[in-house]
């Protein structure tokens, strides 16, 4: 396949689900921050966090890799 007949049939669908992933574990991180501050928690909610950091940072790379086309 070609680099302009993947454009062509880029599948939005996945590009979606990857957006909305994403958007879903940076709404769990926002909502234990504060200006940057991770809020005072229990460490299962502070664990829990970190996950979702690591998800979002994972899932913004498979996104770049997707939209490279690599």
């Amino acid at each position: 396949m070609n680099p302009s007949e993947f454009e062509r049939n880029k599948p939005t669908q996945t590009y979606a689900a990857l957006d909305g992933a994403i958007s879903k574990y940076r709404q769990i991180v926002r909502e234990h921050t504060h200006n940057g501050q991770q809020l005072l928690m229990e460490s299962a909610d502070a664990q829990s966090v970190a996950l979702a950091q690591q998800v979002v940072s994972d899932l913004e790379n498979i996104k770049r890799i997707f939209l490279t086309g690599s």
